[in-house]
């Protein structure tokens, strides 16, 4: 028998792969990656942990407009869970049925997240995903209605869990009773539970710029700056001014000091020559030099140019900050 499995990389799921196992069930897990995700990066070391077939699905412009109009609406900030999840398992539903497999399972678990994990939520979802009776989530399944396979004897009911709650002490003592070590810590992987970036994001869709992965990327690195008609970020520290450099399309703005210490800055959008200077002057801020008047270097394309600027003042960097 095979099954298809969620695998995020955390510990639910990773035990809910090791429960089938148990059972003589085939797994292969479907790894969802999606441009607000963070901690994605175990999830390989773990499935060969697990001993399992890994398929990657990324969630591209399919994604970005599943957040932006989510049918069942957001959480606290900007995270559509509910639509989120409705969506992974229809994408899952397609690898059954591809795969002949008997059902697909999570490792989600009962009342460990406000929203989604409900009772009533759970059979929303399964509803909605189109996978009735054929979703199985082993980490709770003694407390909810028992799937087809388990009615069928396919999938052994007494040896499942009846998990519920937001604690972790049952799932750390079966990892370490198990032996399963390579999984990614627990709460933080979607940047959309993030008050900042969330609020980040809603400016990107209130200020009329390109919502595409592109600029959704620039939204997860440095201090943000909205200016009229031009997105203004600026480094925090090296890491970030290289990944800054990186993000540098033909048409952006690089802003970089000519003289003292003091991050990049990129600018993206448009500018005319009053504005170039005051982005300049907010990067002025940030310059170390005992100067008031700062030299800041200015690039797009092929064409450089040095401004001298006064710093912004604390008090009008701020206004500009978001």
């Amino acid at each position: 028998m095979k099954a298809i499995g969620l695998l995020s990389g955390g510990l639910d799921s990773a035990l809910a792969v090791f429960l089938l196992q148990k059972q003589g069930i085939e797994v292969v897990g479907l790894h969802f990656r999606s441009p607000f995700w963070k901690n994605q990066d175990t999830v390989k070391q773990l499935a060969q942990e697990l001993r399992i077939e890994l398929r990657e699905i990324e969630g591209k412009e399919e994604y970005l407009e599943l957040v932006r109009n989510p049918q069942f609406g957001y959480g606290k900030n900007l995270n559509p869970c509910i639509d989120c999840k409705i969506w992974m398992l229809q994408k899952a539903k397609k690898e059954m049925e591809k795969e002949r497999a008997s059902f697909v399972f999570t490792g989600e678990v009962v009342g460990q997240r406000p929203k989604s994990q409900l009772k009533n939520t759970l059979r929303l979802i399964e509803k909605q995903s189109g996978l009735e009776g054929y979703l199985l989530r082993p980490l709770s399944a003694k407390l909810l209605p028992p799937t087809i396979p388990e009615e069928q004897g396919e999938v052994k009911r007494e040896e499942l869990l009846d998990l519920q709650g937001r604690g972790r002490k049952r799932q750390l003592e079966l990892a370490e009773k198990w032996g399963i070590k390579h999984f990614s810590p627990p709460a933080g992987g979607c940047l959309l539970t993030d008050p900042h970036f969330s609020r980040r994001l809603k400016t990107l869709w209130e200020s009329g710029e390109a919502y595409n992965l592109e600029n959704v990327e620039l939204l997860k690195v440095g201090r943000h700056f909205l200016l009229p008609s031009l997105r203004l970020v600026v480094g925090r520290n090296q890491v970030e001014n290289e990944r800054l450099e990186k993000l540098t399309r033909e048409e952006d703005i690089l802003f970089f000091p000519e003289e003292g210490k003091g991050p990049l800055a990129l600018g993206r959008g448009k500018v005319d020559t009053a504005l170039l200077s005051k982005a300049a002057s907010i990067l002025a801020y940030y310059i170390r030099s005992p100067e008031e008047v700062v030299s800041v270097g200015v690039k797009r394309g092929s064409f450089k140019e040095t401004l001298k600027v006064e710093r912004m003042s604390e008090e009008e960097v701020k206004k500009w900050m978001v």
